[in-house]
C-alpha cells in the first residue's frame, strides 16, 4: 500500500509538471505579453519614485491653480457660455491610412481591424488571425454600440501575429485610453468598466446583457476568452467616446 501510495505521489507530480509545461509553451505568445507588461510596469513605477522630488513645502501654488479653475467654471456657468474640454486627439499611425485600426496605448499594441458579413464563426475565426473584427451585429467605430473581438491567446503554430492582442485586456483600468482610427478619423475612448462573464450558453449572461447599450453615449466594447489560454469565460472591457 505504500508503495502503491508513493507512486501515486510521483505520477501526479510528473503529471502537473507536464501539464503545466504544456500549458505554457501553448500559451506562450500571451504570457511573454503578460510577463513584458509587468516587468515594464514595474520598471517604470520604480523610476517614477525615483526621479519624483522631495518637497516639504505645502502646494500652495496648485491651491491656487485649482482655486482660479473652479472661478473660472463659475464665470463660464453664470455667463451661460458652453465649457467642453476635450484632450488632444492623436496623431493618426502610418499603418491607419491605408488599414482601420485599434490601438492601446498602456500596451503600445497596434491591431488591424476587419469587419465579416455574417455571424459566422468559421469566418470571425478567419479574420482574427490578422487583427480584431467588429462583431457584425453591432454598430461601426463612433456608432452607438459596438463591440471588438480578439484573441487573448492561441497556440504558437497557429497562423496569424494576433494570437494574443487582447492578452492583457485585465490590466485595462477605468481612465485608461483606447484609440480607434476609423476611416483615417482619430477616435478617443475612454475605459469605464470590466466584466468577467460566463458566456450563453454555458451560462446565462451575454454582452449586450452586462453592458446594456445606453443612449446617452456611444460604446465600444473590447471583449476576448477568460482566462488566458483557456476557452471558457469572457472579459468584457466597456468604454465610451470622449473625443473624436
Amino acid at each position: 500500500m505504500k508503495n502503491f501510495l508513493t507512486t501515486l505521489k510521483r505520477v501526479t507530480i510528473i503529471f502537473c509538471v507536464c501539464f503545466t509545461l504544456l500549458f505554457m509553451l501553448f500559451t506562450i505568445n500571451a504570457i511573454f505579453s503578460i510577463v513584458k507588461y509587468k516587468i515594464t510596469h514595474f520598471k517604470e513605477t520604480i523610476m517614477g519614485s525615483l526621479r519624483r522630488p522631495i518637497s516639504f513645502k505645502s502646494d500652495i501654488s496648485s491651491n491656487n491653480v485649482i482655486q482660479n479653475t473652479i472661478n473660472n467654471v463659475q464665470n463660464i456657468v453664470n455667463n451661460n457660455q458652453p465649457f467642453v474640454f476635450r484632450e488632444p486627439l492623436p496623431e493618426l499611425p502610418a499603418e491607419a491610412w491605408n488599414q482601420d485600426l485599434l490601438v492601446l496605448p498602456k500596451f503600445d499594441i497596434k491591431a488591424p481591424i476587419w469587419t465579416v458579413a455574417s455571424e459566422n464563426k468559421k469566418e470571425i475565426y478567419a479574420n482574427l488571425k490578422n487583427g480584431v473584427v467588429i462583431y457584425p451585429t453591432t454598430s461601426l467605430p463612433g456608432g452607438e454600440y459596438s463591440i471588438i473581438l480578439g484573441h487573448s491567446s492561441r497556440y504558437p503554430w497557429e497562423p496569424g501575429k494576433y494570437k494574443a492582442v487582447f492578452s492583457l485586456l485585465n490590466e485595462l483600468v477605468p481612465g485608461d485610453r483606447i484609440h480607434v482610427f476609423w476611416q483615417q478619423k482619430a477616435l478617443v475612448y475612454e475605459v469605464l468598466d470590466k466584466k468577467i462573464f460566463l458566456p450563453y450558453p454555458k451560462g446565462e449572461d451575454y454582452t449586450e446583457n452586462i453592458f446594456p447599450p445606453n443612449s446617452n453615449e456611444k460604446t465600444l466594447i473590447l471583449q476576448s476568452c477568460w482566462p488566458v489560454g483557456v476557452d471558457y469565460k469572457r472579459i468584457a472591457i466597456k468604454t465610451k467616446l470622449i473625443n473624436w
